[in-house]
C-alpha cells in the first residue's frame, strides 16, 4: 500500500512538474509552443501517466480541434473579401472626419468582427486599415488600436466562437454549454463591457483629439470599393456564414455539433471559392497549424494531471477554500481568470482548469451539469476580459503591437499598462456584480 501511495505522489508531481515547465517554456518562447506542448506530452505518455488509447478517446477535445480548424479555413477564405477594410474606410466616410464617431464605428467593427471571427483574425484585418485612415485624417493611430484591441478582447468573449478559451469550454464535452448560452449569458454582459470601455477610453482620449488642431479631409478621396475586388467572393462567404451561424443557433435541435457544422461550412466555402491549387494552398496556409498541435499536446499534459488526481487534489483544496459555494467558486474563476491572463497564455489555463471545475462540481453533489454553468460562464469572461489587461496578454494585442510598430507607431508597454489595467480591474469588478446578480 505504501508503494502504491508513493508511486502516486510521484505521479502527481512529475505531472504538476511538467504542467508548469511546459507552461512556462510557452510563456517565455524559449521554445515555440507546440514544441513545449508536444514534448511535455510525450513526457507524460513515456512515463506512464497517461496512456495513447485513454488520452485519444477521452483527453483530447477533438471537438475543440475540428471546430477551430474550421473556422481558420472559413476566416482564412472571408479576409479575402475586403469587407472588414471596406466597412472601416465607409465608417470614416459616413462620419465625415469626426473623431469621436470614427473612434465608435472601428470600435464597433473590432467587437463585432472579433465576436464573429476571432480577435486575432479581425486585428489582422483591421489594423493596416486603421493605420491609413489615422493618416489620411492627420492624427496618430494609436488611440484608435488599443481601443480596437481592448474591444477585440471583450467582443470576443461574446461568443462561443469569439476566442480560443470560449472555444475550448463551448466545445468540451465536460461543460455542456452550448452557442445559445453564451448569447443569452455572456454577450449581454459584453455589450455592457464595450459600452463602459468605450466611455472610459473615450475620456482618455479626448484630450489627445483636441490637440491635434485641423483634421485633413484627405479622407475624402478614399476609394473603399477598391477592397471589394471580388464581389462573387463576399456573397458566397456572406451566404455560408449565415448559414453556419444558424446552425450553431440550432445545432441542438439539429442534434449536431458545432464542430460539424463549423467543419461543413469551411468544406462548403472552400468547394465554392476553390478554383486552382494555389487557392487551396493559400487557404490551408491561413490554418494555424502551430496552434492545432500546441492544443493537442496540452490535451495531454491535462490528461496526465487528471490521470494521476492532481487534478482531483486541487478541487479538494478548492472547496476547502470556498466552503463549497457556487458563488464563491464563480468569483474565484473569474479573477483567477482574469488576473493570471494578463499575463500569461489563456489556453493552458482554460484547458487546465475545465476538468478541475468539473472536478469541485462532482464534489458539490449537483443533481444537474448546468448548475455548474455561472462558474463556466466566470471562467469565460475572466479570461476574455484578462487578456486585454497588458500588450502580451492575448495574440491579438502583440499583433496590433507588432502590425502598428512595422509603420512606426510603437505602443509602449507601460502607456498601454497604465490604462487598459486600472480599465481590465474596472471591467472584473463589474463582471463579479453581473455574476452574483444574475446567478446568486
Amino acid at each position: 500500500m505504501e508503494t502504491i501511495q508513493s508511486t502516486s505522489l510521484w505521479q502527481m508531481v512529475a505531472a504538476a512538474l511538467i504542467f508548469f515547465i511546459a507552461y512556462g517554456l510557452v510563456q517565455t518562447g524559449i521554445v515555440h509552443r507546440a514544441y513545449a506542448a508536444w514534448g511535455g506530452g510525450i513526457l507524460a505518455l513515456i512515463l506512464g501517466l497517461v496512456d495513447l488509447t485513454t488520452a485519444y478517446r477521452t483527453h483530447i477535445a477533438w471537438e475543440t480541434i475540428v471546430l477551430l480548424l474550421g473556422l481558420m479555413l472559413m476566416s482564412g477564405v472571408t479576409g479575402k473579401t475586403g469587407l472588414f477594410q471596406y466597412l472601416a474606410i465607409k465608417s470614416v466616410q459616413k462620419a465625415e472626419g469626426h473623431l469621436t464617431q470614427i473612434f465608435l464605428l472601428l470600435a464597433a467593427i473590432a467587437a463585432l468582427g472579433s465576436a464573429i471571427l476571432d480577435p486575432v483574425t479581425t486585428i489582422i484585418l483591421i489594423i493596416p486599415v486603421t493605420i491609413r485612415i489615422s493618416k489620411v485624417i492627420g492624427v496618430s493611430p494609436v488611440p484608435f488600436i488599443v481601443t480596437e484591441m481592448l474591444c477585440g478582447n471583450i467582443g470576443g468573449s461574446a461568443t462561443l466562437i469569439g476566442s480560443l478559451p470560449n472555444m475550448l469550454i463551448g466545445s468540451s464535452k465536460q461543460t455542456g454549454v452550448t452557442f445559445n448560452g453564451f448569447l443569452l449569458h455572456v454577450a449581454p454582459l459584453s455589450i455592457l463591457l464595450f459600452i463602459v470601455t468605450l466611455l472610459v477610453l473615450h475620456r482618455v482620449f479626448a484630450k489627445e483629439w483636441k490637440q491635434a488642431g485641423a483634421l485633413s479631409e484627405e479622407w475624402k478621396s478614399l476609394d473603399a470599393s477598391e477592397y471589394l475586388k471580388d464581389r462573387s467572393l463576399l456573397i458566397k462567404a456572406l451566404i455560408v456564414w449565415g448559414l453556419t451561424l444558424l446552425g450553431f443557433l440550432f445545432h441542438l435541435q439539429l442534434h449536431i455539433s458545432v464542430a460539424f457544422i463549423a467543419l461543413a461550412g469551411a468544406v462548403i466555402l472552400l468547394l465554392l471559392t476553390i478554383r486552382k491549387k494555389k487557392e487551396l494552398e493559400d487557404a490551408l496556409h491561413s490554418v494555424e497549424w502551430g496552434t492545432l498541435a500546441f492544443l493537442i499536446g496540452l490535451f495531454l499534459i491535462v490528461g496526465g494531471l487528471v490521470n494521476t488526481g492532481t487534478i482531483e487534489a486541487i478541487a479538494v483544496k478548492g472547496m476547502e477554500l470556498t466552503s463549497g459555494s457556487g458563488m464563491f467558486i464563480s468569483i474565484l474563476a473569474l479573477w483567477v481568470a482574469g488576473l493570471v491572463s494578463a499575463g500569461v497564455d489563456q489556453a493552458p489555463l482554460v484547458a487546465a482548469m475545465i476538468p478541475l471545475i468539473k472536478s469541485i462540481g462532482a464534489h458539490m453533489d449537483l443533481a444537474y451539469g448546468w448548475q455548474l454553468n455561472p462558474i463556466w460562464w466566470s471562467l469565460a469572461i475572466g479570461a476574455s476580459i484578462g487578456g486585454g489587461a497588458t500588450l502580451i496578454g492575448s495574440h491579438a494585442n502583440l499583433i496590433a503591437a507588432g502590425l502598428a510598430m512595422k509603420e512606426g507607431h510603437e505602443i509602449k508597454f507601460m502607456k498601454y499598462l497604465k490604462i487598459a489595467l486600472p480599465l481590465t480591474l474596472l471591467l472584473l469588478f463589474i463582471s463579479t456584480g453581473y455574476v452574483i446578480w444574475i446567478y446568486f
